[in-house]
């Protein structure tokens, strides 16, 4: 059981050696159940037409030092967000990465687009996303993972990036997705940071900001920072 967290997203502070291992894991499911998936799945298809079916990992055990889980599609993560009364069976916690940027002027927050699927308006610590099955690997690499994140949706390359220890994990109480936060800094200041996202970044956020360590306090008591973020940022305090 993972320790709760106020605003009610319960967190578990990892070991920095933490690791995310894949076994094998074919869950159940019943006519019904895929039944809904299914029309879940084509409801949102026909709202949102570039949805892609990709591979995702999901969680099933989760410590300070290890968490393990199994590869599964994405509308069947889909479906259970949209309709949580499918947890009991599916039980998917999908697996994220969550980072916090710092450039030499302070960290990095963006505003989801209002348009997103999920949590729009609300501001996070860039980049984030779910684990994706990428390349013919079955494992999970973090690093790799947020590193591909921040060139989708900051435009950032891998060697501007030096990526720190996985730091904690936090649970979406609704949705049950797990994100994984991890620290990273680049050496370009934020303003090439803005100018890199506006050029070569998807559309996952429409706003950047800067946060100096002197602002760190009046963002951690926003409403419309995530739960994730903010632990993330509270943890830079002394």
């Amino acid at each position: 059981m993972i320790p709760s967290f106020s605003g009610h997203w319960p967190l578990l502070r990892l070991a920095p050696t933490c690791t995310v291992s894949v076994t094998d894991h074919t869950p159940y499911r019943t006519a019904g159940i895929d039944a809904e998936i299914t029309r879940i799945w084509a409801e949102a298809c026909r709202k949102t037409p570039s949805l892609f079916n990709g591979c995702v990992f999901s969680a099933d055990r989760v410590t300070r030092t290890d968490i393990s889980g199994h590869w599964t599609d994405y509308r069947s993560v889909l479906a259970q967000m949209k309709n949580p009364a499918l947890f009991p069976q599916l039980r998917l916690q999908p697996l994220a990465v969550i980072g916090l940027l710092e450039t030499p002027q302070g960290y990095v927050l963006g505003r989801r687009h209002p348009s997103s699927l999920y949590q729009g308006n609300f501001w996070q610590s860039p980049p984030a996303g779910s684990i994706e099955r990428r390349g013919d690997s079955p494992e999970v690499n973090l690093a790799e993972q947020l590193m591909a994140e921040a060139e989708e949706e900051l435009g950032l390359k891998a060697e501007n990036l030096t990526i720190g220890a996985p730091q904690l994990i936090a649970r979406h109480p609704r949705t049950r997705i797990l994100d994984i936060g991890i620290p990273m800094r680049t050496p370009l200041s934020f303003r090439d940071v803005e100018i890199v996202w506006k050029q070569a970044a998807n559309q996952e956020y429409d706003q950047l900001a800067l946060v100096p360590p002197t602002d760190v306090e009046q963002w951690l008591n926003r409403p419309d920072l995530l739960p994730t973020s903010r632990a993330l940022l509270a943890a830079t305090q002394p």
